[in-house]
């Protein structure tokens, strides 16, 4: 391997077994106050990131939801109780970001650290306080028809980003969504047309290279034609070498010949095409034979949350991590706060000093990661800049960039009897999910119905959980008689049930009531209901896709979206 950056081989020569070790590791940082232990992760572990979750004071467990068992367990003993994290200001969450940074520098080799996260759009944003404008799912981009909007919402993603203090994104999904059941990738990529993921992704690395932020393409080599969720079960993706080659690796294979992919993300999953036997992440075949040697990728190979179900049940988390090390692997991705940190260390210095790993690899692994830090600048960026983030995220450019995005992607998938629009006079029930844990002014339960408010008086409001429990229905069934029109979410977020079929019994319950129902994917099999005759299409429940949908209910908001997939909507049953 050749080594150009003399600034970073100099570096590795100076670095001990331990500070490698930790240049492999991203740890995990839940909620917004760090406790002891991840200044330990700084300074006795030399971690080499931090996988930042905004939400929750600690990560959860999987949870299977149609088991209700817990596949994984990732607890320690934290003492807390209370789960919500404090919803903190862009300027807050900043300095705690740059006191880490600081902690960092102050290690003997002041190696700084990489600051990673999701943010994808809809709900998937670990960044979702302080105002920052939220966009809409990849698919909501290929809805609006125009990839330059990708290109423009990756800046717009990066420059909001960068102003608190992230600095590597897992995003873009790469995935082509071929089937329809797909509980895990869905409106996370961009269709189930390989040409469409090629060319909206390829605007979408050129924009986050553009504002200098470390792009991660997922998940390798390919997981939409799956209807298995890896963050509970084992997916086992049998597609054949030919169709994988020309569908599944095509947006790789193009990204890594136009150099737009920093960091590509691997797969719980099992592909017998190239490797019968071993899930993706531990398999030599995929990471170093098709990756690296077919595929000619130079960069920084990561793996996805080492605590997912797929790979902690079959090989367990520790081994796991040193696994995917020696099959090719440069970064882990370990989120745990546990003494599942300490056990991976512990596996990774075995692996090493038995040879499994030599010190040859261990310092090519190190030299990509610190090579990749380099040329994106966190070497240099200093922790006391100048940049105040709501200025950023309250730029007029972005602000309306956001709405911009958001008109274009609501789209109506059906109205077969022309219940659209609404009008001021009928007596609307608006019935919605729970979406977010946050609870600002920005984004909060119940954004649809106040947005409804702007066009309408006469509404009424059930807010109910995201799955509805044995009350909200008693309390649907209770309201529905006294409406004209129900409007009904049934959005669908991986890991959680929705209602398609308690709101199919519903309107087959109740035929004089005029049915509409909003939900944030395309996909009849995951969340529209058959009977239901129209249906409005969000594509996100973020801010601005839902105000947006409100003005398209009201007439005041013309639908600008094109169907997203090769995959067409049926009529209502």
């Amino acid at each position: 391997m050749e080594k150009k950056n003399r600034f970073v081989t100099d570096l590795i020569s100076r670095m001990t077994l331990e500070q490698k070790i930790g240049a492999m590791l991203t740890l995990g940082f839940s909620g917004v106050v760090p406790r002891q232990h991840i200044y330990d992760y700084i300074e006795k572990y030399h971690c080499g990131g931090l996988r930042l979750s905004t939400e929750g004071r600690v990560f959860g467990s999987y949870v299977d939801p149609k088991t209700a068992k817990k596949v994984v367990s990732v607890e320690g003993k934290t003492g807390v109780r209370f789960q919500a994290a404090p919803v903190p200001t862009a300027s807050q969450y900043k300095a705690v970001l740059d006191d880490l940074q600081a902690a960092a520098r102050r290690r003997p080799l002041s190696i700084p650290l990489h600051f990673s996260y999701d943010q994808e759009g809809g709900s998937s944003a670990d960044f979702a306080f302080g105002g920052v404008r939220i966009f809409t799912k990849p698919m909501g981009l290929r809805a609006t028809n125009d990839p330059k909007m990708a290109y423009e919402v990756a800046r717009a993603v990066a420059k909001q980003s960068k102003a608190v203090g992230f600095s590597w994104i897992h995003s873009p999904v790469l995935d082509v969504n071929s089937d329809p059941r797909n509980p895990e990738i869905y409106t996370r990529s961009y269709s189930d047309k390989v040409e469409d993921v090629v060319e909206y992704a390829i605007q979408t690395c050129r924009g986050f290279q553009e504002g200098k932020m470390i792009a991660t393409g997922k998940h390798f080599p390919g997981r939409g034609d799956s209807d298995v969720d890896a963050h509970f079960q084992v997916p086992v993706i049998n597609v054949d070498k030919e169709t994988m080659l020309n569908r599944e690796l095509l947006p790789y294979k193009k990204l890594i010949e136009l150099d737009l992919l920093p960091s590509i993300m691997i797969a719980h999953s099992i592909f017998p095409a190239f490797d019968p036997v071993d899930i993706a992440t531990v398999s030599k075949p995929i990471l170093t034979g098709l990756l690296r040697e077919t595929l000619g990728f130079n960069g920084v190979i990561t793996t996805d949350s080492m605590t997912m179900g797929a790979v902690a049940t079959r090989y367990g988390v520790a081994k796991a991590c040193a696994m995917s090390l020696e099959a090719g692997a440069d970064l882990v991705l370990m989120k745990s706060e546990s003494g599942l940190v300490e056990d991976t260390v512990a596996a990774i210095r075995e692996s090493i000093e038995s040879g499994r790993i030599s010190a040859e690899e261990l310092n090519n692994k190190v030299y990509r990661i610190l090579s990749l830090k380099y040329e994106y600048g966190l070497f240099y960026d200093a922790e006391d800049h100048d940049v105040i983030p709501e200025t950023v995220i309250n730029d007029k450019s972005v602000v309306e960039l956001s709405k911009r995005v958001a008109r274009g992607s609501v789209l109506v998938g059906r109205d077969e009897t022309s219940a659209l629009p609404l009008t001021p006079e009928e007596n609307v029930l608006v019935i919605e999910q729970m979406v977010k844990n946050y609870n600002n002014m920005d984004w909060h339960s119940g954004i649809l119905f106040e947005n409804c408010l702007k066009y309408s008086r006469k509404i009424s409001y059930l807010e109910t959980m995201y799955t509805y429990d044995d009350k909200d229905k008693e309390r649907i069934l209770a309201e529905i008689p006294a409406c004209d029109t129900v409007v009904v979410t049934n959005y669908f977020i991986r890991g959680k049930l929705c209602n398609k079929e308690f709101i199919q019994e519903l309107i087959a319950k109740f035929p004089e009531k005029k049915f509409v129902v909003v939900t944030n994917t395309p996909y009849e099999e995951v969340s529209i209901p058959k009977n239901a005759r129209t249906v409005v299409v969000t594509f996100a429940t973020s801010p601005d896709n839902i105000e947006a949908t409100a003005g398209v209910l009201y007439g005041k908001i013309t639908p600008e979206g094109v169907w997203p997939i090769q995959h067409k909507l049926g009529a209502a049953e």
